[in-house]
């Protein structure tokens, strides 16, 4: 079973610029690895890619190197009006927010629109498994949560991308 690897803006500021090993690590195992990493169209915008966006604290990282080689790429837009999207999206919210005992419109966009392109890649049959990468771990275990409701509790994964993941991280991570 082909794992689709969902990845967040925290992954990329965990790593630093290109020139950081970190990140060159990052992009070996993935290169070695034949895969790729999908952003939401969220992540891609807090990365700096959209510039009609307001500019985000993140969009200064460096990835267009990224992008460029292909071993980053954004994800399809999400269907928002598809209920199943829009309820994933809520619910996370929801479930983020209980989590962290914040306000539910203060969580990141971002956040939500990682776990609804999960979701939107599982019931279209894009994927066959996602394995969603992020430093943000309410975010991770809403996927798990959420989308293991919806039937998908064996083809989603969340793993914390910690210093330490990225410090061990090799090809064999992605497959």
């Amino acid at each position: 079973m082909t794992a689709t690897y969902l990845v967040d803006t925290g992954v990329f500021v965990r790593c630093g610029g290109p020139d950081n090993a970190k990140f060159q690590r990052l992009r070996r195992a993935i290169r070695q690895s034949g895969t790729e990493l999908v952003i939401p169209q969220r992540v891609y915008e807090e990365l700096g890619g959209d510039p009609t966006v307001e500019e985000y604290p993140s969009g200064d990282i460096p990835h267009p190197d990224g992008f460029e080689d292909g071993w980053i790429v954004v994800g399809d837009e999400l269907a928002y009006t598809d209920p199943r999207v829009s309820t994933i999206m809520d619910d996370a919210r929801r479930f983020i927010a209980n989590e962290t005992e914040r306000d539910e419109d203060t969580i990141e966009k971002a956040d939500t629109a990682l776990v609804a392109l999960a979701a939107q890649l599982l019931e279209t049959g894009e994927a066959d498994r996602v394995v969603l990468l992020t430093t943000d771990k309410p975010a991770g275990r809403a996927a798990e949560h959420l989308l293991s409701e919806r039937g998908f509790d064996d083809r989603i994964e969340y793993r914390y991308v910690s210093e330490e993941y990225l410090e061990t991280i090799t090809a064999s991570e992605f497959r």
